[in-house]
């Protein structure tokens, strides 16, 4: 399992339509990346107080940053900006409300060499898209082996050795009316506190089956049969049949993916074992669990409660 860090450049972020920005000053900076989703109004720190300083965030100036300015001492104001912008690592400045920076942020920033950008969007506005969209492009990532499919609404990751099965039962169950996400190289992002699997680009809707090839989804089964992302909620592994397995079901394991614990469920691959069923099966039984409803759970508590009454009639017969 590969986990990558990202980064998002200045460049990219002008081109996101939804935030309406565009370049003021400093074309040949814009190759700077912002690596974190943290956007700072600067209040204090225009007076120059630096402490618990977001260092490495966007700095936007509002309506308010922007009327400190036009009263603050030019010169004083210029030095408290550039030490602003020298502190750290700050990717670039934001004018929110199309307002223009002035002469001494302008040069603050040049010397720093920030590029400053503005937005038509007030400063909520722009920040909440800002955060939606750097939420998004700056999740952590990683690669996994396996097959991720929608089954019964539910995202269910497929994994176990090579060669034991996990595209032919991927098969079936798209057979049966569920939805390929993706094969072989199943990407995650962590967002918020939830795993949302994709498929790398190159690999969407292709699945390759041992014996077969590679297969077309879209085209054999319809666009209706592939997605494009899907919240994971379980894991499912298949192993040799010569491994222990708990066979009540009692104990829910679970397997941790970027810090965040799902579901993991360990099925024996046997001859004539129907896996899809199972699997499919599998989904429904975790949306019960999901609901309070742990069915082995309330059978090993009925089967203790019935023993316990039967030994209690045996000790006053006797």
């Amino acid at each position: 399992m590969q986990k990558f860090t990202k980064s998002v450049s200045i460049s990219q972020l002008l081109q996101v339509k939804s935030l309406h920005l565009e370049l003021v000053c400093g074309k040949r900076f814009l190759d700077r990346t912002i690596t974190n989703t943290h956007i700072n109004r600067p209040g204090l720190v225009l007076c120059g107080q630096l402490d618990h300083f977001h260092a490495d965030a966007i700095q936007l100036f509002g309506k308010a940053e922007q009327e400190f300015c036009l009263n603050a001492e030019p010169d004083e104001l210029e030095e408290n900006i550039f030490k602003m912008l020298t502190k750290g690592y700050v990717p670039c400045v934001i004018m929110a409300a199309d307002l223009k920076p002035l002469p001494a942020l302008k040069e603050a920033c040049k010397q720093a060499e920030v590029p400053i950008l503005r937005s038509s969007l007030r400063s909520t506005e722009i920040i909440s898209r800002l955060r939606r969209v750097l939420d998004e492009q700056l999740a952590p990532v990683t690669h996994m082996h396996g097959v991720l499919l929608g089954v019964s609404g539910g995202g269910v990751l497929i994994r176990g050795e090579a060669g034991i099965g996990k595209s032919e039962c991927a098969l079936e169950l798209i057979k049966r009316g569920h939805i390929l996400i993706a094969d072989d190289v199943v990407e995650i992002q962590r967002r918020g506190d939830r795993l949302i699997g994709s498929c790398p680009e190159m690999l969407k809707h292709y699945m390759e089956v041992r014996g077969l090839g590679i297969l077309d989804i879209d085209l054999l089964f319809g666009i209706s049969a592939t997605s494009d992302e899907i919240t994971v909620g379980l894991e499912v592994v298949l192993v040799p049949p010569a491994e222990k397995i708990d066979r009540l079901g009692v104990d829910q394991k679970t397997t941790t993916i970027l810090g965040v614990e799902i579901p993991s469920l360990t099925l024996p691959v046997t001859p004539g074992r129907n896996l899809a069923v199972l699997i499919e099966v599998a989904a429904l039984n975790q949306q019960l669990k999901a609901q309070g409803i742990f069915s082995a759970k309330e059978f090993s508590r009925k089967m203790l409660n019935r023993m316990k009454t039967k030994g209690k009639k045996h000790a006053t017969q006797a």
